[in-house]
Protein backbone atom coordinates (compact mmCIF):
# COMPACT_ATOMS: atom_id res chain seq x y z
CA UNK A 1 0.00 0.00 0.00
CA UNK A 2 1.31 3.47 -0.88
CA UNK A 3 2.31 5.51 2.15
CA UNK A 4 2.88 9.21 2.56
CA UNK A 5 6.13 10.55 3.89
CA UNK A 6 4.28 11.90 6.93
CA UNK A 7 2.77 8.52 7.72
CA UNK A 8 6.12 6.78 7.24
CA UNK A 9 7.73 9.20 9.66
CA UNK A 10 5.00 8.47 12.22
CA UNK A 11 5.45 4.70 11.84
CA UNK A 12 9.22 4.95 12.22
CA UNK A 13 8.96 7.14 15.30
CA UNK A 14 6.36 5.03 17.10
CA UNK A 15 7.84 1.80 15.72
CA UNK A 16 11.19 2.51 17.34
CA UNK A 17 9.51 2.96 20.71
CA UNK A 18 7.24 -0.04 20.28
CA UNK A 19 10.02 -2.39 19.14
CA UNK A 20 12.21 -1.44 22.10
CA UNK A 21 9.28 -1.76 24.50
CA UNK A 22 8.27 -5.20 23.18
CA UNK A 23 11.48 -6.71 24.52
CA UNK A 24 10.53 -5.62 28.01
CA UNK A 25 6.75 -5.93 28.07
CA UNK A 26 5.95 -8.73 25.63
CA UNK A 27 3.38 -6.50 23.89
CA UNK A 28 3.66 -7.07 20.15
CA UNK A 29 5.17 -4.01 18.45
CA UNK A 30 2.85 -4.20 15.43
CA UNK A 31 -0.17 -4.12 17.76
CA UNK A 32 1.18 -1.07 19.59
CA UNK A 33 1.87 0.80 16.35
CA UNK A 34 -1.53 -0.08 14.86
CA UNK A 35 -3.31 1.09 18.00
CA UNK A 36 -1.34 4.35 17.98
CA UNK A 37 -2.30 4.96 14.34
CA UNK A 38 -5.97 4.22 14.96
CA UNK A 39 -6.36 5.93 18.34
CA UNK A 40 -4.34 9.08 17.54
CA UNK A 41 -5.30 9.58 13.89
CA UNK A 42 -1.64 9.38 12.86
CA UNK A 43 -0.68 11.68 15.72
CA UNK A 44 -3.08 14.43 14.67
CA UNK A 45 -5.79 14.04 17.31
CA UNK A 46 -6.18 16.78 19.87
CA UNK A 47 -5.45 14.25 22.59
CA UNK A 48 -2.09 13.43 21.02
CA UNK A 49 -1.15 17.01 20.09
CA UNK A 50 -2.12 18.49 23.46
CA UNK A 51 -1.38 15.60 25.80
CA UNK A 52 1.09 13.27 23.98
CA UNK A 53 -1.52 10.53 24.42
CA UNK A 54 -1.32 7.99 21.60
CA UNK A 55 -3.81 5.39 22.84
CA UNK A 56 -6.78 7.19 24.34
CA UNK A 57 -6.49 5.56 27.77
CA UNK A 58 -9.08 6.99 30.16
CA UNK A 59 -7.98 8.39 33.51
CA UNK A 60 -9.71 6.34 36.19
CA UNK A 61 -9.63 6.89 39.94
CA UNK A 62 -6.33 5.02 40.25
CA UNK A 63 -4.54 7.35 37.81
CA UNK A 64 -2.36 9.90 39.64
CA UNK A 65 -0.78 11.57 36.61
CA UNK A 66 -1.80 14.38 34.29
CA UNK A 67 -5.22 14.35 32.64
CA UNK A 68 -6.79 15.89 29.57
CA UNK A 69 -10.49 16.37 28.87
CA UNK A 70 -11.69 15.45 25.40
CA UNK A 71 -14.72 14.20 23.52
CA UNK A 72 -14.82 10.61 22.30
CA UNK A 73 -17.27 8.20 20.69
CA UNK A 74 -18.34 5.03 22.46
CA UNK A 75 -20.49 2.14 21.22
CA UNK A 76 -22.24 0.47 24.15
CA UNK A 77 -24.87 -1.56 22.30
CA UNK A 78 -22.74 -2.87 19.44
CA UNK A 79 -24.47 -0.65 16.87
CA UNK A 80 -24.96 3.00 17.96
CA UNK A 81 -22.07 5.42 18.65
CA UNK A 82 -22.53 8.04 21.38
CA UNK A 83 -20.33 11.13 21.86
CA UNK A 84 -19.21 11.71 25.45
CA UNK A 85 -16.69 13.91 27.26
CA UNK A 86 -14.12 12.01 29.30
CA UNK A 87 -10.84 12.49 31.12
CA UNK A 88 -7.83 10.85 29.49
CA UNK A 89 -4.31 10.14 30.74
CA UNK A 90 -1.79 12.78 29.62
CA UNK A 91 1.99 12.48 29.25
CA UNK A 92 5.13 14.52 28.76
CA UNK A 93 6.27 12.46 25.74
CA UNK A 94 5.26 9.74 23.31
CA UNK A 95 7.73 7.46 25.03
CA UNK A 96 5.77 7.82 28.29
CA UNK A 97 2.55 7.06 26.42
CA UNK A 98 3.95 3.84 24.95
CA UNK A 99 5.35 2.75 28.31
CA UNK A 100 2.05 3.41 30.09
CA UNK A 101 0.12 1.56 27.38
CA UNK A 102 2.24 -1.54 28.00
CA UNK A 103 2.03 -1.09 31.77
CA UNK A 104 -1.74 -1.10 31.53
CA UNK A 105 -1.81 -4.29 29.47
CA UNK A 106 0.70 -6.17 31.60
CA UNK A 107 -0.90 -5.20 34.94
CA UNK A 108 -4.50 -6.11 34.14
CA UNK A 109 -5.41 -9.79 34.23
CA UNK A 110 -7.96 -9.43 31.45
CA UNK A 111 -5.16 -8.66 28.95
CA UNK A 112 -3.27 -11.86 29.79
CA UNK A 113 -3.88 -13.31 26.30
CA UNK A 114 -2.28 -10.26 24.68
CA UNK A 115 1.06 -10.49 26.50
CA UNK A 116 3.61 -12.62 24.67
CA UNK A 117 1.30 -13.30 21.71
CA UNK A 118 3.39 -13.21 18.50
CA UNK A 119 0.52 -13.66 16.01
CA UNK A 120 -0.66 -10.15 15.21
CA UNK A 121 -4.18 -11.28 14.30
CA UNK A 122 -4.56 -13.15 17.57
CA UNK A 123 -3.16 -10.18 19.52
CA UNK A 124 -5.57 -7.75 17.85
CA UNK A 125 -8.54 -10.00 18.57
CA UNK A 126 -7.41 -10.63 22.15
CA UNK A 127 -7.17 -6.93 23.01
CA UNK A 128 -10.67 -6.32 21.62
CA UNK A 129 -12.06 -9.33 23.48
CA UNK A 130 -10.52 -8.01 26.70
CA UNK A 131 -12.54 -4.81 26.36
CA UNK A 132 -9.92 -2.26 25.33
CA UNK A 133 -12.38 -0.56 22.97
CA UNK A 134 -16.15 -0.64 22.42
CA UNK A 135 -15.98 -0.40 18.60
CA UNK A 136 -17.22 -3.82 17.32
CA UNK A 137 -14.86 -3.54 14.32
CA UNK A 138 -11.83 -2.65 16.45
CA UNK A 139 -9.87 -5.89 15.90
CA UNK A 140 -10.53 -5.91 12.16
CA UNK A 141 -9.40 -2.30 11.86
CA UNK A 142 -6.16 -3.06 13.69
CA UNK A 143 -5.45 -6.12 11.55
CA UNK A 144 -6.04 -4.10 8.39
CA UNK A 145 -3.63 -1.40 9.54
CA UNK A 146 -0.92 -3.96 10.37
CA UNK A 147 -1.25 -5.54 6.93
CA UNK A 148 -1.56 -2.29 4.97
CA UNK A 149 1.66 -0.87 6.41
CA UNK A 150 3.69 -4.08 6.94
CA UNK A 151 4.00 -3.37 10.65
CA UNK A 152 5.11 -6.92 11.45
CA UNK A 153 8.58 -5.79 10.35
CA UNK A 154 8.89 -4.24 13.81
CA UNK A 155 8.01 -7.46 15.63
CA UNK A 156 11.47 -8.88 15.16
CA UNK A 157 13.34 -5.64 15.84
CA UNK A 158 14.05 -3.63 18.90
CA UNK A 159 16.43 -3.82 21.78
CA UNK A 160 15.69 -4.38 25.43
CA UNK A 161 18.16 -1.70 26.29
CA UNK A 162 17.42 0.91 23.66
CA UNK A 163 16.23 4.10 25.38
CA UNK A 164 12.75 5.20 24.55
CA UNK A 165 13.13 8.59 22.97
CA UNK A 166 13.54 10.68 19.91
CA UNK A 167 15.59 9.13 17.11
CA UNK A 168 19.20 10.26 17.18
CA UNK A 169 18.88 11.76 20.64
CA UNK A 170 22.09 10.21 21.93
CA UNK A 171 24.11 10.89 18.80
CA UNK A 172 27.74 11.89 18.59
CA UNK A 173 29.67 12.54 21.73
CA UNK A 174 26.52 13.47 23.62
CA UNK A 175 26.84 10.20 25.47
CA UNK A 176 24.62 9.45 28.45
CA UNK A 177 26.13 6.01 28.95
CA UNK A 178 22.81 4.60 29.94
CA UNK A 179 22.27 1.94 27.30
CA UNK A 180 24.19 -1.19 26.52
CA UNK A 181 24.19 -4.03 24.08
CA UNK A 182 21.63 -6.82 24.03
CA UNK A 183 21.86 -9.05 27.05
CA UNK A 184 23.70 -11.83 25.29
CA UNK A 185 26.20 -9.41 23.74
CA UNK A 186 25.58 -10.86 20.32
CA UNK A 187 22.85 -8.68 18.81
CA UNK A 188 20.48 -9.92 16.13
CA UNK A 189 20.60 -9.85 12.39
CA UNK A 190 24.36 -9.42 12.43
CA UNK A 191 26.15 -7.95 9.46
CA UNK A 192 29.54 -9.28 8.31
CA UNK A 193 32.50 -6.96 8.78
CA UNK A 194 33.27 -7.00 5.06
CA UNK A 195 29.71 -5.95 4.21
CA UNK A 196 29.79 -3.33 6.96
CA UNK A 197 32.92 -1.77 5.52
CA UNK A 198 31.57 -1.82 1.97
CA UNK A 199 28.50 0.10 3.15
CA UNK A 200 30.69 2.64 4.92
CA UNK A 201 32.77 3.06 1.77
CA UNK A 202 29.61 3.53 -0.25
CA UNK A 203 28.74 6.49 1.98
CA UNK A 204 32.18 8.00 1.39
CA UNK A 205 32.39 7.34 -2.33
CA UNK A 206 28.83 7.80 -3.56
CA UNK A 207 27.01 10.24 -1.29
CA UNK A 208 27.36 13.85 -0.21
CA UNK A 209 27.48 14.08 3.58
CA UNK A 210 27.73 16.67 6.36
CA UNK A 211 28.53 16.37 10.04
CA UNK A 212 25.21 16.88 11.86
CA UNK A 213 25.00 15.97 15.55
CA UNK A 214 22.36 13.34 16.33
CA UNK A 215 21.69 12.54 12.66
CA UNK A 216 21.95 8.93 11.48
CA UNK A 217 21.64 9.40 7.73
CA UNK A 218 18.63 11.65 7.26
CA UNK A 219 18.61 13.55 3.97
CA UNK A 220 18.82 17.29 4.63
CA UNK A 221 15.53 18.02 2.91
CA UNK A 222 12.14 19.36 3.97
CA UNK A 223 11.31 19.05 7.65
CA UNK A 224 14.63 17.34 8.44
CA UNK A 225 16.46 20.64 8.07
CA UNK A 226 14.47 22.31 10.84
CA UNK A 227 14.51 19.13 12.91
CA UNK A 228 18.28 18.90 13.04
CA UNK A 229 18.92 22.62 13.34
CA UNK A 230 17.02 22.49 16.61
CA UNK A 231 17.60 18.99 18.01
CA UNK A 232 20.95 19.55 19.72
CA UNK A 233 22.84 22.48 21.26
CA UNK A 234 25.78 21.82 18.93
CA UNK A 235 23.59 22.17 15.85
CA UNK A 236 22.01 25.34 17.28
CA UNK A 237 25.34 27.16 17.07
CA UNK A 238 25.09 29.82 14.39
CA UNK A 239 27.85 28.42 12.21
CA UNK A 240 26.52 24.85 12.35
CA UNK A 241 22.96 25.94 11.65
CA UNK A 242 24.22 27.93 8.66
CA UNK A 243 26.04 24.85 7.34
CA UNK A 244 22.95 22.64 7.68
CA UNK A 245 20.72 25.19 5.96
CA UNK A 246 23.29 25.70 3.20
CA UNK A 247 23.20 21.94 2.53
CA UNK A 248 19.40 21.81 2.40
CA UNK A 249 17.52 20.49 -0.61
CA UNK A 250 20.59 19.92 -2.74
CA UNK A 251 20.57 17.66 -5.81
CA UNK A 252 21.95 15.11 -5.21
CA UNK A 253 20.87 15.35 -1.57
CA UNK A 254 23.25 15.78 1.35
CA UNK A 255 22.90 13.24 4.18
CA UNK A 256 23.63 14.10 7.80
CA UNK A 257 25.68 11.90 10.14
CA UNK A 258 27.73 12.21 13.28
CA UNK A 259 30.47 9.83 14.40
CA UNK A 260 28.52 7.17 16.28
CA UNK A 261 25.34 7.74 14.27
CA UNK A 262 27.26 6.76 11.14
CA UNK A 263 27.87 3.34 12.69
CA UNK A 264 24.32 3.04 14.02
CA UNK A 265 22.77 4.28 10.78
CA UNK A 266 24.53 1.62 8.69
CA UNK A 267 23.62 -1.12 11.16
CA UNK A 268 20.03 0.16 11.28
CA UNK A 269 19.75 -0.40 7.55
CA UNK A 270 20.62 2.97 5.95
CA UNK A 271 20.43 2.74 2.14
CA UNK A 272 20.85 6.32 0.95
CA UNK A 273 17.17 6.54 0.02
CA UNK A 274 16.44 10.27 0.05
CA UNK A 275 12.69 9.58 -0.06
CA UNK A 276 12.88 8.07 3.45
CA UNK A 277 12.98 10.30 6.53
CA UNK A 278 16.15 8.62 7.81
CA UNK A 279 17.63 7.50 4.52
CA UNK A 280 16.21 4.00 4.93
CA UNK A 281 17.46 3.46 8.48
CA UNK A 282 15.02 2.14 11.10
CA UNK A 283 15.78 3.42 14.56
CA UNK A 284 17.14 0.78 17.01
CA UNK A 285 16.54 -2.06 14.53
CA UNK A 286 18.64 -5.23 14.12
CA UNK A 287 19.41 -5.47 17.82
CA UNK A 288 21.52 -2.30 17.82
CA UNK A 289 20.65 0.17 20.59
CA UNK A 290 20.86 3.96 20.46
CA UNK A 291 24.05 4.59 22.42
CA UNK A 292 26.80 7.19 22.27
CA UNK A 293 30.43 6.89 21.29
CA UNK A 294 31.75 6.29 24.79
CA UNK A 295 29.11 3.67 25.56
CA UNK A 296 29.76 1.90 22.28
CA UNK A 297 33.43 1.27 23.00
CA UNK A 298 32.42 -0.10 26.42
CA UNK A 299 30.24 -2.80 24.84
CA UNK A 300 32.93 -3.80 22.31
CA UNK A 301 34.80 -7.09 22.67
CA UNK A 302 38.58 -7.54 22.92
CA UNK A 303 39.16 -3.83 23.57
CA UNK A 304 42.86 -3.03 23.33
CA UNK A 305 45.34 -0.19 23.09
CA UNK A 306 47.64 -2.35 20.92
CA UNK A 307 46.98 -1.30 17.33
CA UNK A 308 49.26 -4.02 16.01
CA UNK A 309 46.38 -6.46 16.61
CA UNK A 310 43.54 -4.49 14.98
CA UNK A 311 41.41 -6.10 12.26
CA UNK A 312 39.09 -4.46 9.70
CA UNK A 313 35.64 -3.61 10.97
CA UNK A 314 36.73 -2.81 14.51
CA UNK A 315 35.68 0.41 16.18
CA UNK A 316 38.45 2.90 16.96
CA UNK A 317 37.84 5.33 19.79
CA UNK A 318 39.03 8.37 21.63
CA UNK A 319 37.06 10.22 24.26
CA UNK A 320 33.75 11.40 22.76
CA UNK A 321 34.55 10.20 19.24
CA UNK A 322 34.46 6.91 17.33
CA UNK A 323 35.24 5.56 13.85
CA UNK A 324 35.73 2.25 12.03
CA UNK A 325 39.03 0.73 10.92
CA UNK A 326 38.78 -0.47 7.29
CA UNK A 327 42.25 -1.93 6.76
CA UNK A 328 45.42 -0.59 5.16
CA UNK A 329 46.02 1.79 8.06
CA UNK A 330 42.79 3.67 7.26
CA UNK A 331 39.69 4.67 9.21
CA UNK A 332 36.28 5.86 8.11
CA UNK A 333 34.92 8.47 10.47
CA UNK A 334 32.43 11.32 10.48
CA UNK A 335 33.89 14.40 12.05
CA UNK A 336 33.58 18.21 11.95
CA UNK A 337 37.38 18.14 11.75
CA UNK A 338 39.28 17.93 8.47
CA UNK A 339 36.53 17.68 5.81
CA UNK A 340 33.43 18.14 8.02
CA UNK A 341 31.79 14.96 6.70
CA UNK A 342 32.13 11.20 6.43
CA UNK A 343 35.73 10.70 5.32
CA UNK A 344 38.69 8.35 5.15
CA UNK A 345 41.57 9.20 7.47
CA UNK A 346 44.86 7.64 8.43
CA UNK A 347 45.13 5.73 11.69
CA UNK A 348 48.30 7.36 13.01
CA UNK A 349 48.72 4.55 15.55
CA UNK A 350 49.73 2.47 12.52
CA UNK A 351 51.39 5.17 10.43
CA UNK A 352 51.00 8.31 8.34
CA UNK A 353 49.61 8.10 4.81
CA UNK A 354 50.85 10.71 2.36
CA UNK A 355 48.23 13.31 1.49
CA UNK A 356 45.68 11.99 4.02
CA UNK A 357 44.47 13.57 7.27
CA UNK A 358 44.79 11.39 10.31
CA UNK A 359 44.67 11.11 14.06
CA UNK A 360 45.80 8.82 16.88
CA UNK A 361 43.11 6.82 18.59
CA UNK A 362 43.07 5.60 22.19
CA UNK A 363 41.47 2.15 21.89
CA UNK A 364 39.98 -0.28 19.40
CA UNK A 365 37.55 -3.16 19.83
CA UNK A 366 35.16 -5.52 18.07
CA UNK A 367 31.60 -4.30 17.75
CA UNK A 368 29.12 -6.84 19.18
CA UNK A 369 26.64 -6.15 16.37
CA UNK A 370 28.70 -7.60 13.50
CA UNK A 371 30.60 -10.81 12.76
CA UNK A 372 34.27 -10.60 11.96
CA UNK A 373 34.93 -12.53 8.77
CA UNK A 374 38.37 -11.15 7.92
CA UNK A 375 41.98 -11.62 8.93
CA UNK A 376 44.20 -8.80 10.18
CA UNK A 377 43.78 -7.05 6.87
CA UNK A 378 40.94 -7.33 4.40
CA UNK A 379 40.98 -10.00 1.69
CA UNK A 380 41.70 -8.68 -1.78
CA UNK A 381 38.83 -6.70 -3.21
CA UNK A 382 36.65 -6.72 -0.13
CA UNK A 383 37.13 -3.63 1.91
CA UNK A 384 39.28 -0.87 0.52
CA UNK A 385 39.15 1.21 -2.62
CA UNK A 386 37.96 -0.32 -5.90
CA UNK A 387 39.84 -3.39 -7.08
CA UNK A 388 42.83 -2.83 -9.28
CA UNK A 389 43.76 0.60 -7.91
CA UNK A 390 47.41 0.86 -6.92
CA UNK A 391 48.11 1.61 -3.30
CA UNK A 392 45.20 -0.37 -1.90
CA UNK A 393 44.63 -3.93 -0.90
CA UNK A 394 41.92 -4.13 -3.54
CA UNK A 395 43.26 -6.86 -5.76
CA UNK A 396 44.78 -6.77 -9.23
CA UNK A 397 43.80 -5.31 -12.58
CA UNK A 398 46.01 -7.87 -14.34
CA UNK A 399 44.32 -11.08 -15.47
CA UNK A 400 47.54 -12.90 -16.26
CA UNK A 401 49.09 -15.71 -14.19
CA UNK A 402 48.46 -15.42 -10.46
CA UNK A 403 51.08 -14.21 -8.03
CA UNK A 404 52.92 -16.79 -5.95
CA UNK A 405 51.46 -15.55 -2.64
CA UNK A 406 47.94 -14.56 -1.65
CA UNK A 407 46.35 -12.29 0.92
CA UNK A 408 46.68 -13.96 4.32
CA UNK A 409 49.95 -15.79 3.57
CA UNK A 410 52.73 -15.49 6.12
CA UNK A 411 56.00 -14.91 4.25
CA UNK A 412 59.63 -13.97 4.79
CA UNK A 413 60.51 -10.43 3.69
CA UNK A 414 64.19 -10.11 2.69
CA UNK A 415 64.25 -6.51 1.44
CA UNK A 416 65.10 -3.21 3.08
CA UNK A 417 62.46 -0.82 1.65
CA UNK A 418 58.68 -0.54 1.59
CA UNK A 419 56.49 1.85 -0.41
CA UNK A 420 53.22 3.75 0.11
CA UNK A 421 51.74 2.45 -3.16
CA UNK A 422 52.28 -0.34 -5.65
CA UNK A 423 53.89 2.00 -8.16
CA UNK A 424 55.74 4.42 -5.87
CA UNK A 425 59.21 5.47 -7.02
CA UNK A 426 60.76 5.86 -3.57
CA UNK A 427 60.13 4.54 -0.11
CA UNK A 428 61.56 4.53 3.41
CA UNK A 429 63.83 1.90 4.87
CA UNK A 430 62.53 -0.99 6.94
CA UNK A 431 63.84 -4.20 8.49
CA UNK A 432 63.45 -7.70 6.99
CA UNK A 433 61.70 -10.56 8.78
CA UNK A 434 58.39 -12.40 8.93
CA UNK A 435 55.34 -10.61 7.56
CA UNK A 436 51.79 -11.22 6.34
CA UNK A 437 50.50 -10.46 2.84
CA UNK A 438 47.66 -7.96 3.20
CA UNK A 439 47.33 -6.91 -0.45
CA UNK A 440 48.45 -7.80 -3.95
CA UNK A 441 48.78 -5.83 -7.16
CA UNK A 442 50.56 -6.71 -10.36
CA UNK A 443 52.54 -3.51 -10.54
CA UNK A 444 56.01 -2.29 -9.74
CA UNK A 445 55.74 -3.51 -6.13
CA UNK A 446 53.51 -6.58 -6.08
CA UNK A 447 52.89 -7.29 -2.41
CA UNK A 448 51.56 -5.23 0.46
CA UNK A 449 53.05 -6.60 3.67
CA UNK A 450 52.50 -6.04 7.38
CA UNK A 451 55.11 -7.22 9.87
CA UNK A 452 54.16 -10.18 12.04
CA UNK A 453 54.57 -9.67 15.81
CA UNK A 454 57.93 -11.03 16.96
CA UNK A 455 59.10 -11.62 13.39
CA UNK A 456 61.86 -8.99 13.46
CA UNK A 457 60.53 -6.95 10.55
CA UNK A 458 59.23 -3.37 10.52
CA UNK A 459 57.66 -3.60 7.06
CA UNK A 460 54.25 -2.04 6.50
CA UNK A 461 53.71 -1.21 2.84
CA UNK A 462 54.26 -2.36 -0.74
CA UNK A 463 57.38 -4.35 -1.61
CA UNK A 464 59.02 -6.02 -4.61
CA UNK A 465 58.10 -9.62 -5.42
CA UNK A 466 61.80 -10.50 -5.46
CA UNK A 467 62.02 -9.60 -1.78
CA UNK A 468 59.28 -12.04 -0.75
CA UNK A 469 59.99 -15.69 0.07
CA UNK A 470 58.11 -18.60 1.55
CA UNK A 471 58.73 -18.91 5.28
CA UNK A 472 60.85 -21.99 4.64
CA UNK A 473 63.10 -19.98 2.36
CA UNK A 474 61.70 -20.70 -1.09
CA UNK A 475 61.48 -17.54 -3.17
CA UNK A 476 58.34 -16.42 -4.90
CA UNK A 477 57.73 -18.21 -8.16
CA UNK A 478 60.21 -21.06 -7.50
CA UNK A 479 57.60 -23.79 -7.09
CA UNK A 480 56.94 -23.75 -3.35
CA UNK A 481 54.77 -26.55 -2.11
CA UNK A 482 51.09 -25.80 -1.76
CA UNK A 483 50.30 -24.46 1.67
CA UNK A 484 47.32 -23.23 3.65
CA UNK A 485 46.30 -19.74 2.60
CA UNK A 486 43.31 -17.67 1.55
CA UNK A 487 42.30 -18.97 -1.87
CA UNK A 488 43.87 -22.42 -1.41
CA UNK A 489 41.95 -25.55 -2.43
CA UNK A 490 41.65 -28.05 0.37
CA UNK A 491 40.11 -31.46 0.88
CA UNK A 492 38.11 -31.83 4.07
CA UNK A 493 35.76 -34.38 5.60
CA UNK A 494 34.10 -33.59 8.90
CA UNK A 495 31.77 -31.19 10.70
CA UNK A 496 31.42 -27.45 10.16
CA UNK A 497 31.73 -25.03 13.08
CA UNK A 498 30.12 -21.66 13.75
CA UNK A 499 33.34 -19.81 14.56
CA UNK A 500 37.10 -20.14 14.40
CA UNK A 501 37.26 -21.12 18.06
CA UNK A 502 35.37 -24.35 17.36
CA UNK A 503 32.01 -23.35 18.84
CA UNK A 504 28.68 -24.47 17.38
CA UNK A 505 29.27 -27.79 15.61
CA UNK A 506 27.00 -28.20 12.60
CA UNK A 507 26.49 -30.51 9.64
CA UNK A 508 29.20 -32.77 8.19
CA UNK A 509 30.64 -32.12 4.72
CA UNK A 510 33.01 -34.06 2.48
CA UNK A 511 34.80 -32.79 -0.60
CA UNK A 512 37.17 -30.20 -2.05
CA UNK A 513 36.67 -26.58 -0.99
CA UNK A 514 38.19 -23.13 -1.37
CA UNK A 515 39.59 -21.33 1.67
CA UNK A 516 37.73 -18.05 2.09
CA UNK A 517 39.30 -16.89 5.36
CA UNK A 518 42.27 -18.16 7.33
CA UNK A 519 43.24 -17.61 10.98
CA UNK A 520 46.50 -19.51 11.67
CA UNK A 521 46.79 -20.99 15.14
CA UNK A 522 43.07 -21.12 15.96
CA UNK A 523 41.25 -24.36 16.73
CA UNK A 524 39.12 -24.05 13.59
CA UNK A 525 40.97 -21.36 11.70
CA UNK A 526 39.98 -22.32 8.14
CA UNK A 527 36.74 -21.01 6.61
CA UNK A 528 35.68 -22.95 3.50
CA UNK A 529 33.44 -21.79 0.66
CA UNK A 530 31.33 -19.60 2.92
CA UNK A 531 30.01 -22.78 4.60
CA UNK A 532 31.70 -22.66 7.98
CA UNK A 533 34.89 -23.03 10.00
CA UNK A 534 36.93 -26.23 10.12
CA UNK A 535 40.18 -27.40 11.80
CA UNK A 536 43.32 -26.74 9.77
CA UNK A 537 44.74 -30.05 11.03
CA UNK A 538 41.94 -31.94 9.28
CA UNK A 539 42.46 -30.23 5.91
CA UNK A 540 44.73 -31.39 3.10
CA UNK A 541 45.95 -28.59 0.83
CA UNK A 542 45.58 -29.70 -2.80
CA UNK A 543 46.27 -26.48 -4.65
Amino acid sequence: MAITKEHQEFIERVGALAAADMKKSGVLASLTIAQAILESGWGKSGLTVKANALFGIKAGKSWKGKVYSAQTQECYDGATFTTITALFRAYDSWAESVADHSALLTSAARYKAVIGERDYKAACRAIKAAGYATDPQYADKLIQIVENYSLTAYDGAGSATAPAGRPGASGGSNDTGGAGSPADGKGTGKMNASEFIKKLQDVVNNHATLYVMGCFGAPLTGANVSRYCGNHSYNKKADRTAMIRAAANKKPPVFGFDCVCLIKGILWGWTGDASKTYGGAKYTSNGVPDIGADSMIRVCKDVSTDFGKIIPGEAVWLSGHIGVYIGGGKVIECSPAFLNRVQVTACLNIGKIAGMNGRKWTKHGRLPYITYDMTEETPAGSATKPAGRPGTSGGSSDTSAPLAFSVGDVVRFTGSKHYTSANAATGPACKPGTARVIGTYKGKHSYQLKAEPGGGSTVYGWVDAADVQAVGGTSAGSGAAAKMRVGARVRYSGPLFRDSNGNGQGKTVNGAFTVKYYYPGRKCGVHIDGLGWVPESACSVIG
